[in-house]
């Protein structure tokens, strides 16, 4: 008897799919039985990842290497196979991830889509709930039936991520590099990111201060200037940096009330600011950064929703 089992990553479209490579990995850390093999195919925008073992046997860490195949940024070496670059999906892609086991023979395509499957849904969307409740469901269900039966999670699910950095892409008023202007003391700053710059020297160098707010409408030229300053940057910076960081977001977001309800519709979403030059404030190029800037901003949320 044939048996197969099949995990199903929907995916968002992408103009330049690469193939995803196939995966040989280590068995359950429950069992000492011979490591899984996974077969893994693209089509269109789904990715089918199937194996003979059933699911009792699968290790969640391997399907967790499986579900970020399509995370990876493009070009970027990745982890088992570096050779083959794989494409990165953006921050409004909505994953579901399917689960189907068949006992019987290799169906056609026909006999699939009207064969019996357990799915669990994980959204990515901005405001999205981590939920990880399955269902068996049947195509042919007959209108007026009882819905389907709740199942227990045979897969965990992560918390919702949102990255942001690139400004092609979505929230990236979340960055500070954002043409959000900033009332700061009766003053205006063309951006957050002139407002943050500047505190690096207003107490002590309030010229070179306000030389970071009037230097340029870019926020690439307000950092540059700090940064070619940077002797005279005050002295316990290192220990006051984020605490500055959550008084400029707070500006910011409560000046510009499209920018606050974007970031309360996030829900309890990770706020990951997706930038491989700095690993302090963002990921970093080996995506372990500290991602403070994500961290203050899921800080400001909070204190927003508290807020009155």
């Amino acid at each position: 008897m044939h048996s197969r089992k099949t995990i199903t990553i929907v995916t968002s479209p992408s103009p330049k799919n690469k193939p995803l490579p196939a995966l040989s990995m280590g068995p359950s850390p429950t069992t000492k039985q011979a490591p899984v093999q996974y077969r893994i195919e693209e089509r269109k925008r789904t990715v089918y990842v199937t194996s003979d073992a059933p699911p009792s046997e699968w290790n969640p860490n391997s399907l967790n290497t499986i579900f970020s195949l399509t995370e990876v940024p493009e070009n970027e070496e990745a982890g088992l196979n570096a050779q083959l670059p794989i494409r990165r999906t953006g921050s409004y892609v909505e994953t579901q991830v399917l689960i189907t086991e068949d006992s019987s023979p290799p169906v056609t395509q026909d006999s699939r889509e009207n064969s019996p499957r357990i799915s669990t849904h994980r959204s990515r969307r901005p405001g999205a709930k981590n939920t990880a409740t399955l269902y068996a469901s049947n195509s042919n269900t007959p209108p007026g039936s009882p819905p389907p039966q709740r199942l227990s999670p045979q897969v965990s699910t992560t918390r919702p991520r949102i990255l942001f950095y690139n400004k092609c892409d979505p929230h990236y008023g979340f960055t500070n590099f954002s043409a959000h202007s900033v009332v700061y003391k009766g003053k205006r700053y063309p951006t957050s990111e002139h407002l943050f710059q500047s505190f690096k020297f207003q107490k002590h160098r309030p010229n070179l201060a306000e030389h970071i707010r009037t230097c340029s409408e870019r926020p690439s030229v307000a950092f540059s200037e700090a940064r070619r300053f940077q002797p005279e940057v005050r002295i316990d910076w290192k220990q006051v940096n984020i605490e500055k960081m959550d008084e400029a977001l707070w500006y910011k977001f409560t000046q510009h009330p499209d920018l606050k309800a974007e970031l309360l519709s996030t829900g309890d979403a990770e706020l990951v600011e997706d930038s491989d030059k700095d690993a302090f404030w963002g990921v970093g190029a080996d995506r372990r950064g500290r991602n403070e800037l994500g961290k203050a901003l899921e800080r400001l949320r909070a204190k927003l929703r508290e807020a009155p």
